[in-house]
């Protein structure tokens, strides 16, 4: 009897082979994420051991190379792909479950959430494996708008802003960080940012141009509580290229529209693509009306918000483009 206790656990016993060790970042900037990345990754295992749907069952586990704020971890058995993707922040981080199934609803095509929570702390999701390169892994910049792959980019985010909500900020505990924008935009860690440019003599102005910004985007955004569902992270590196288009990795956020298409241009403007970008922004307005003065504000506040890590991870042509993009486009 005890020996055929002792088959059976081995049979039931489930078998995990680590394909790779998680990619760590070179940039001092993100340090304290790689020893987070490097903790976790026996939780990753006692969490496989002692989930349902791998019990008694050979299971591979490839970290993926992308993820700068979280772990990805691609789990395979003999039939079926998983993504479990971990958080590495320890606060503000939750919501990407919550907002995937916002966009699901609404006819967004999205990986398929199956189950959230917490590992050791950290905000977790496990979805399905979507088996597609990203967009920018697949096509270039050049033939991505002879597709109109740009133009589907814009009218998808425009859908996705399509369900309300309350507040501003990041996701906690199930609302909104700051109920108003101007208490969002006013927040503390934005101002750093701004003493960063200054400190490194990254762009003259700075906080003259921030104070100019953020009185144009209060007086068009302050006159009401509603929100939407920001991704804060649209681009091509967040979409796997699938007919229609599936949007993942959201870097879940309440918000406007205009702030929210401003986070995706200056990702456009980072890498010189003001062609692109411009069919991204006919897509996502499709012939309505809307200021351009506001947009432009946005644009510029997030290119201020972005600078500090741009500089710290050495991208200095990006930041070339930033400044290029603030001296051809003045605020009125």
């Amino acid at each position: 009897m005890e020996k055929k206790t002792k088959s059976t656990e081995e049979n039931l016993a489930t078998k995990i082979i680590f394909q790779n060790q998680p990619l760590l970042s070179e940039h001092e900037v993100d340090q304290k994420f790689n020893e987070r990345r490097l903790a976790l990754v026996p939780h990753v295992e006692k969490f496989i051991k002692e989930h349902e749907l791998f019990q008694g069952k050979e299971v591979s586990v490839q970290f993926s190379e992308k993820g700068v704020s979280s772990l990805v971890s691609i789990i395979e058995t003999k039939t079926e792909k998983f993504v479990l993707k971990i958080a590495l922040g320890l606060h503000y981080t939750g919501g990407e479950a919550d907002f995937l199934k916002v966009w699901e609803e609404v006819g967004v095509k999205v990986p398929r959430v199956l189950e959230s929570g917490r590992i050791h702390g950290h905000e977790y999701v496990l979805m399905q494996y979507v088996n597609a390169s990203m967009l920018n892994k697949a096509y270039s910049d050049e033939k991505m708008r002879e597709m109109g792959i740009y133009e589907e980019m814009g009218r998808t985010l425009r859908i996705m802003h399509g369900p309300k909500a309350k507040g501003f900020g990041k996701f906690l505990d199930g609302k909104a960080e700051f109920e108003k924008f101007e208490d969002w935009i006013n927040e503390p860690s934005i101002n750093k940012r701004i003493e960063y440019i200054k400190d490194n003599n990254i762009l003259d102005d700075a906080e003259s141009l921030m104070a100019k910004v953020k009185k144009i985007l209060i007086k068009a955004l302050n006159n009401s509580d509603e929100s939407i569902y920001c991704h804060f992270d649209f681009g091509t590196h967040n979409i796997f290229a699938t007919k229609p288009i599936t949007v993942f990795d959201p870097s879940p956020r309440f918000n406007n529209f205009y702030i929210d298409v401003g986070r995706s241009a200056q990702s456009f403007i980072s890498k010189g693509y003001i062609s692109s970008l411009d069919q991204f922004i006919e897509g996502y307005f499709n012939g309505k009306p809307y200021d351009n003065n506001v947009l432009t504000a946005s644009i510029i506040f997030n290119i201020l918000y972005k600078i500090p890590y741009v500089h710290k991870t050495k991208r200095f042509d990006n930041i070339e483009n930033y400044k290029n993009y603030i001296a051809n486009n003045p605020l009125s």
